[in-house]
């Protein structure tokens, strides 16, 4: 339904009603002029004065007169009318959102794009703020400008505006305040496509600086009269000069050094010609601090958007530690290439496919000459120690380099010994070569025949002295059983003399006689066994078992010299894993050591102690603590020595062999300082698990 806009709607029908009411104003004017002109006439027929009758005709004259007013008005507000209608039709059918705002802000009217743009219709936004449809960020600035309206005065402001749906729309304001009443009438162009564009640029322009600042490459651009017309921070960074000092400078550059600047000119002739080489060209330039830089610049024409030609950009590398890594390979490569020369051994490179010779030092060409580089290795005698030939099998790309040969090599001419060592690798042209380096072992190879010689020599006497060993080894270890047969037959006898050997006497002391005597050959088989480097019976064993038999075979000896053996072990200890009768001489030869070595200990001191406890978990921990007279630093430092002793009449070979002995069970012999004057000898036994 279309209807007038309501500001000024009373102003606009004021003509049509005062025509209205001047036409009946004329209406009566008119009746009453009539009726006076009749009056009149028959006044002037009876002969009333001319002055009343002019008075009748101006009356008349002044009613004709309004009534042509009154019709010119009556046009004039028929025409009103019709613009009001086409104000109407233009308000309610713009693409743009119009509206006729309070002084407060709230919305009066609306038209019909209000729904289109936001969603929403006239009765919906009426008396409803541009506040509560301003979005957060931007309502700053939308109170600031409506208080500028409050104050009379036509504000813009670009502001976002949520729809019915949620969705943002922005929106461009332009407001202007009516100074006679109490409304504002506001446009509202919807620029959210614009924005949207405005906003992508603007992330496209943040992308590409983003990716200028990030670059290492420095970019230059200059117009064809050759000044500076832009750069990025990685030029500004390579010649320490900022974006403000390069911009609009021509040549003389304050980047070229003055030392160069023939060529620096020359270059850029050749650049604003367009005659560049295309993979660029290498120049020096001169740092902001006076350092100089070795650049490489790659240039290519500059191109507007118009496709017009309108300068050259340059991409700028720094290559000073290029050049400076390129001058050590090569120097590196000079003194590898004399290092090579100056080798003894041979070193050749031969083309895997065609066999040419691609290098060979010196060494390889005192052998099969000096013109070997180029010919075919086989043409020049070079053996090929392997089995692969080109035409088997095309080595494998993906395992190179790959070994060849390892080996020695004799040569059939001059009967020389050599070590090759050849293998596949990739040349620096990208070939598949085989690279060997072959070193003179002639001399060694007279050296190994002497060191054979000499190892069988040692092996000759290493079995003689291990004889003696074990000749040694069995005449001190066979003298405890034999002394103790000796020792059970003097007490038979001595029982005999006595009158004391019945018959279970006598068998007991042939038992024990015998076993000794079992033991004798147990511990023969038992060091031939150990001499022989044999692994040990090793079995389940209680410790006690072997302590027990220990102490038995060294009783009488102890006695003999007034030594008293004591045995303390606990009541519970787990068994070992062991063999008995090795141990039992470990126990025995340590026994005797401490018995001799209290020779001159006061009696009433003599004695030996046995100990045993658990050490952890896994091992146990075995004690013969003497009260002799101790050992030196000196002498503890060779104590296990072969061949070492502290007795006049020792062979050196017991605690050695017992060291032996006790590693064996995966244990270890130790020796330390009694406290209370004399030696203890500790070693560890494993437990069984």
């Amino acid at each position: 339904m279309k209807t007038s806009l309501p500001v000024s709607s009373s102003r606009d029908d004021a003509p049509v009603r005062f025509g209205a009411a001047g036409a009946l104003f004329a209406l009566i004017m008119l009746g009453a002029g009539a009726m006076l002109y009749q009056w009149g006439a028959s006044e002037a027929a009876t002969g009333v004065n001319a002055e009343m009758l002019t008075m009748l005709l101006v009356i008349a004259a002044l009613g004709a007169w309004v009534i042509v007013l009154l019709v010119r008005i009556r046009q004039r507000g028929l025409a009103l009318r019709r613009l009001e209608r086409e104000r109407d039709r233009l308000f309610h059918f713009s693409l743009d959102l119009l509206a006729v705002l309070g002084q407060d802000g709230k919305i009066l009217r609306c038209n019909a794009a209000f729904p289109r743009v936001l969603g929403y219709t006239e009765r919906m936004l009426q008396g409803k703020s541009l506040i509560d449809l301003v979005h957060h960020d931007d309502l700053a600035e939308t109170m600031s400008a409506l208080r500028r309206l409050s104050s009379g005065e036509a504000v813009e402001f670009v502001a976002r505006m949520h729809g019915i749906t949620g969705e943002y729309r922005w929106l461009s304001w332009h407001i202007n305040p009516v100074n006679d009443e109490d409304a504002c009438y506001a446009i509202a162009h919807d620029i959210t496509r614009a924005k949207q564009t405005e906003q992508a640029l603007q992330a496209e322009m943040a992308f590409r600086r983003a990716m200028e600042e990030s670059l290492v490459t420095g970019l230059r651009a200059i117009d064809l009269q050759g000044r500076i017309i832009y750069v990025n921070p990685a030029f500004c960074r390579l010649v320490g000069f900022t974006e403000e000092e390069l911009l609009g400078c021509g040549p003389p550059f304050p980047y070229w050094p003055e030392e160069s600047l023939e060529t620096c000119w020359e270059s850029l002739r050749m650049t604003l010609a367009g005659r560049f080489p295309p993979e660029g060209f290498d120049m020096r330039i001169r740092r902001k601090d006076g350092e100089r830089l070795d650049v490489r610049f790659y240039l290519s024409p500059l191109i507007d958007g118009e496709g017009r030609h309108t300068g050259w950009m340059a991409a700028v590398t720094d290559v000073t530690e290029a050049r400076r890594v390129r001058a050590a390979l090569e120097a590196a490569q000079r003194r590898f290439a004399a290092v090579l020369e100056g080798l003894d051994a041979a070193v050749f490179v031969a083309d895997w496919e065609s066999d040419e010779i691609l290098f060979a030092n010196r060494a390889f060409k005192r052998i099969y000459g000096f013109d070997a580089v180029g010919q075919r290795a086989s043409a020049l005698g070079v053996p090929r120690p392997f089995s692969l030939e080109p035409e088997d099998a095309h080595p494998d790309e993906e395992t190179l380099p790959r070994e060849l040969f390892d080996g020695e090599v004799q040569h059939p001419e001059s009967g020389r010994w050599y070590h090759v060592h050849e293998q596949l690798t990739r040349w620096v042209d990208g070939r598949i070569v085989r690279m060997a380096i072959a070193t003179d072992i002639t001399v060694h190879q007279h050296l190994r025949a002497l060191e054979l010689q000499r190892q069988a020599q040692l092996q000759q006497t290493a079995r003689l002295i291990t004889m003696g060993e074990m000749a040694s080894t069995l005449a001190h270890e066979l003298n405890q059983p034999l002394a103790a047969i000796a020792n059970y037959c003097r007490g038979g006898m001595s029982r005999l003399e006595q009158g004391r050997l019945d018959e279970a006497a006598a068998r007991a002391v042939l038992e024990k006689a015998a076993t000794q005597a079992e033991r004798a050959g147990s511990i023969l088989n038992r060091i031939r066994d150990f001499v022989r480097k044999s692994e040990p019976r090793r079995e389940s064993v209680p410790l006690a078992e072997i302590v027990e038999g220990a102490v038995e075979i060294m009783t009488p000896e102890a006695k003999r010299h007034n030594v008293r053996l004591l045995v303390e072990l606990p009541e519970v200890l787990p068994p070992v894993r062991a063999d008995q009768i090795l141990i039992e001489q470990v126990l025995v030869n340590l026994i005797r050591n401490g018995i001799e070595a209290m020779a001159r200990t006061r009696p009433a001191a003599r004695q030996i102690r046995v100990q045993a406890a658990r050490q952890d978990e896994r091992h146990v921990a075995v004690a013969v603590i003497d009260r002799g007279r101790g050992l030196s630093p000196e002498e503890r430092e060779q104590i296990f020595t072969s061949f070492f002793t502290t007795k006049p009449d020792g062979l050196g070979m017991g605690l050695k062999i017992c060291r032996s002995i006790v590693e064996f069970h995966e244990g270890r012999l130790m020796v330390e300082d009694n406290p209370q004057g004399g030696t203890v000898f500790r070693f560890t036994l494993p437990l069984e698990e």
